[in-house]
């Protein structure tokens, strides 16, 4: 298990053999005086291994008289002691129980698990995703400050060497910028929704490739149901923006620019964000951690590019 977020594994569970009686069962549960929920009586073997489990609604609704073995349910879902905390917490998921047995290789049974502590494990498993997307670290409090430089060293690094690429473009089509000083005023814009689609694209992604819910086979309806939200998002956004600069600047020319611009800002946001982490996952590196400050660099990049060329194409041609 992962050490950070490690589930805290209750060895005092109360475990009885199949023979053993409900009436005993119930007078032995009694008697341990446990302050805590109770949720389950798991039965065992001479050997400690685990053959079922029965609910304590089940035992208080059961004969006296019956044996555990009567009443006990044998398809178990279980938490082998190797399993990690994402692992663990699918179980939750898919068997919306309260609680979890937890065995070893031998399926010897050691403790249980709670939900309560799944919960509290995924709380932490998406701050830790969410410092990571950041470039930040969930240990950092823990770490000596050159540590926490060196951790979020690159990814600053990656985003003035954007930075840097963008202005070298923006210094590239000067002319355009010359004749129309107007579409400086709207690379802010235009950079911050790409980003912004950008990221909300790679997001739902990399939830899905967290959870084991993006499949190879799969890949391709994704690609097609992100780029068909897209499209649409990216219509709407770029009429309401062409509007704006029409009745902004009255100038027909100058919306027409933005406005193409801005629907394929969006559009190629949304295949970046798509294809980013797949990719990256696919070349061993972590998604959660890479996606933005990558996807991000390429996005703005590309888009500038094409916001200057269109530009720089349309001036050409009323000149």
């Amino acid at each position: 298990m992962k050490k950070n977020l490690e589930f805290s594994i209750d060895r005092n569970f109360i475990a009885f053999k199949d023979t053993l009686s409900v009436k005993e069962a119930i007078r032995r549960i009694r008697k341990s005086a446990r302050e805590d929920t109770i949720f389950y009586v798991y039965v065992v073997d001479e050997r400690r291994l685990l053959i079922g489990v029965v609910s304590i609604r089940s035992l208080l609704i059961s004969a006296p008289n019956k044996k555990l073995k009567d009443i006990m349910t044998t398809r178990l879902t279980v938490v082998n002691e190797t399993m990690d905390d994402e692992e663990i917490s699918e179980l939750f998921l898919k068997t919306k129980l309260l609680a979890l047995p937890v065995v070893d290789d031998a399926y010897r049974l050691i403790g249980t698990m709670t939900l309560k502590e799944a919960i509290n494990v995924v709380r932490m498993e998406n701050a830790e995703d969410v410092l990571k997307i950041q470039g930040a670290d969930i240990n950092a409090f823990d770490k000596s400050p050159m540590k926490r430089i060196q951790s979020k060293f690159p990814w600053l690094i990656t985003t003035i060497i954007s930075g840097i690429i963008c202005g070298f473009i923006v210094g590239f089509y000067e002319p355009a910028l010359k004749h129309i000083i107007a579409l400086a005023f709207f690379i802010p814009l235009i950079t911050a929704i790409s980003e912004s689609v950008a990221g909300q694209s790679s997001a739902i992604v990399i939830e899905g490739l967290l959870l084991g819910r993006i499949k190879e086979k799969s890949f391709l309806s994704l690609i097609i149901r992100q780029f068909i939200e897209g499209l649409i998002i990216a219509f709407f956004l770029a009429l309401l923006v062409w509007v704006i600069c029409f009745f902004w600047l009255k100038d027909f020319l100058i919306a027409n620019i933005i406005g193409f611009t801005i629907l394929f800002a969006i559009l190629i946001a949304t295949i970046n964000g798509t294809l980013g982490p797949v990719i990256l996952k696919k070349i061993n590196v972590d998604p959660v951690v890479s996606t933005n400050p990558l996807i991000f660099a390429a996005t703005d990049i590309m888009v500038l590019v094409f916001y200057f060329s269109f530009a720089l194409f349309i001036l050409k041609k009323i000149v």
